[in-house]
């Protein structure tokens, strides 16, 4: 690997990397003397305009949004592309395999993380995108989890900052130099010794997460009782049927949902308010084009994104920076104020977050920011309140009702303003915004709990391969 000009590759810390490794006295093997194949993804085509044929099936595609930095991979969100069959069953993948994440990342995350495909709860093929690749292990010399623990150790000491490189905005691996890293190989006994001590730590946190995901889906129940409004969501009907004259303009079936339609009534026979009233200035956001100096790295102006606007408040992990000077003038309209409201109208639609007191921000086009007023039909309204309801299920739901747009949804302005909250007494509105605070806390501390574990059997796992 001394074929590289580049100063940032020579650096005394990644010398001493190397160093420990090469000097650690068990026997030692390049990667790619570990693996038996390696092959390269394929994202396919979108099943919403391509036109199936026998030459390809549909295949779910993992992608680097499925990479979980410590949790492995996340399976919540896969997409399914269509995948010409020849390739499907080359790069297809299998319990044992490594994926390799060899372009992407972001200013603050280098490319290069890794994810063991150990679970495949899938029904139909399961591929990749071309964004990543495949290694196979060769299962007489290593065992994959222990490959793993093992690249994954390497990548939280920062190895792979020195074996990428950038352009046009995209961080790619330098495979070459990835598939020359020295792998530490001691006996299969011991390898197990470290793939156990990952395997349970994972399990634990697992464990953990999944009590959060049961707390948080305590929310519905939580908010709609304070309400006093009666849904029995998961007893949808899956066949439903109209009259002419109850159609309200638009003929999409989603719209006309029993559950819905009823959610609808019972917000309406109670004292309500629709958001056209309660608005008294929205603004959406822009995106300035990524070529020009608009941008900085770290420092400016957060630009949040929707994965910045949740249900828990603005997160503000992998978050964008503009300047100053952009935030003063280009964005002005969409400068973000103490108690807004920004809500998110493509992609994820529906999530809402409540702008903190001292925050300075702004948001691009796929949110908008609306500020309400002090009192309601004579009654306060807490933006914290209105903010918990829209973030439940059924509030998410409610916003996704009125989008248009087809393949591409969107809740336009004048759809916004016709949503319906409910407006009980503001002590009841107290009550709801400090139950789900209590509910969103516990689930962050068994989050936080859950990193822990997976922290510290990294920082084990990683005394064990290097020691």
């Amino acid at each position: 690997m001394q074929d590289r000009f580049d100063p940032f590759f020579y650096r005394p810390v990644f010398k001493k990397l190397l160093e420990v490794i090469a000097n650690n006295k068990t026997a030692k093997i390049m990667l790619k003397e570990a693996i038996t194949n390696s092959y390269a993804g394929e994202w396919g085509e979108d099943p919403i305009d391509f036109e199936p044929n026998p030459d390809y099936e549909l295949c779910y595609v993992v992608r680097n949004t499925n990479f979980h930095n410590d949790f492995n991979l996340d399976f919540s969100d896969v997409a399914q592309r269509y995948i010409k069959k020849s390739k499907a069953e080359k790069i297809a993948l299998k319990k044992g395999d490594i994926l390799i994440e060899k372009s992407g990342g972001s200013p603050i995350q280098p490319v290069g993380r890794v994810a063991l495909v150990d679970d495949l709860p899938f029904d139909k093929p399961v591929v990749f995108s071309n964004f990543l690749q495949k290694m196979e292990v060769n299962k007489e010399l290593f065992l994959p989890e222990y490959i793993f623990v093992y690249l994954q150790a390497l990548y939280k000491t920062g190895y792979m900052d020195f074996i990428q490189n950038q352009t046009t905005g995209i961080k790619n691996l330098r495979l070459d130099d990835f598939f020359k890293i020295l792998i530490i190989k001691p006996s299969i006994a011991e390898q197990k010794k470290v793939a156990m001590k990952a395997i349970e730590s994972r399990e634990e946190a697992r464990g953990l997460l999944e009590k959060a995901k049961t707390i948080l889906a305590s929310i519905d129940s939580f908010v709609l009782g304070e309400l006093g409004i009666e849904i029995e969501r998961e007893r949808e009907e899956l066949a439903f049927a109209i009259t002419s004259d109850e159609i309200e303009g638009r003929i999409d079936p989603f719209f006309y949902k029993p559950y819905l339609r009823n959610l609808v009534a019972q917000i309406k026979s109670k004292k309500h308010f629709k958001l056209s009233e309660a608005i008294t200035e929205i603004s959406g956001g822009a995106t300035p084009k990524v070529t020009e100096d608009y941008y900085l790295d770290e420092g400016g102006i957060p630009f949040l994104r929707v994965q910045n606007i949740t249900e828990m408040g603005i997160n503000l992990d992998d978050v964008k920076f503009i300047k100053p000077e952009v935030h003063e003038t280009m964005l002005k309209r969409s400068q973000l104020k103490r108690d807004d409201l920004v809500f998110t109208i493509t992609g994820r639609i529906g999530s809402v977050a409540v702008v903190p007191d001292n925050f300075e921000g702004n948001i691009n086009q796929h949110s908008v920011r609306f500020h309400l007023r002090d009192k309601i039909k004579d009654m306060e309204v807490l933006p914290e309140y209105v903010a918990s309801f829209f973030n439940t299920n059924v509030g998410r739901d409610l916003s996704f009702r009125y989008t248009t747009g087809g393949t591409r949804p969107a809740l336009d302005y004048e759809a916004l303003r016709s949503l319906v909250v409910p407006l009980p007494e503001l002590k009841t509105q107290e009550k709801i915004v400090a139950g789900v605070k209590t509910i969103y806390n516990k689930a962050r501390n068994l989050r936080q709990e859950a990193e822990t574990v997976i922290a510290e059997a990294q920082k084990q796992t990683a005394e064990m391969i290097f020691a």
